[in-house]
């Protein structure tokens, strides 16, 4: 190979490592576009904290962590309702815990969340796909 073909295979080569990025680039956006957008999003209401009736002197309590798995459009509308949400899920634990629903090792987390869902629906149903209970502990 001679000098001067060797440069223009050199410079082939080189143009060629230049335009992958451009090619690549004009890739990307379209597949950004197709990029399927999330059909649910969770909002987390935090812990609650109730205390649970006792025959002893000694304090008991149960933490209660709820979030809401939402449909995506209607997120906002929950992130604006939370005070009230809030304000229905810790009725809603302490009516169960007067009526001794929640008690260590007799709670049944399904029930649970099927009471503080029936709760929240009230307030904002469109749009609520489901509670999840992130922690259930006693003290």
């Amino acid at each position: 190979m001679t000098f001067p073909s060797f440069r223009r295979a050199m410079l082939g080569a080189a143009a060629a490592v230049m335009m992958v990025p451009a090619v690549l680039s004009s890739a990307l956006p379209a597949r950004a576009e197709e990029a399927p957008k999330k059909e649910f999003e969770y909002v987390t209401l935090g812990d609650f904290t109730v205390n649970l009736p006792s025959s002893s002197r000694r304090m008991s309590y149960v933490v209660v962590s709820v979030t809401l798995e939402t449909k995506s459009a209607q997120t906002q509308q929950f992130r604006d309702l939370s005070p009230r949400l809030k304000q229905a899920v810790l009725q809603r634990l302490m009516a169960m815990s007067v009526r001794q629903e929640l008690r260590p090792g007799r709670t049944d987390p399904g029930v649970l969340r099927d009471n503080l869902f029936d709760s929240l629906a009230q307030l904002q149903e469109e749009g609520l796909k489901d509670v999840v209970i992130t922690r259930l502990l006693y003290s």
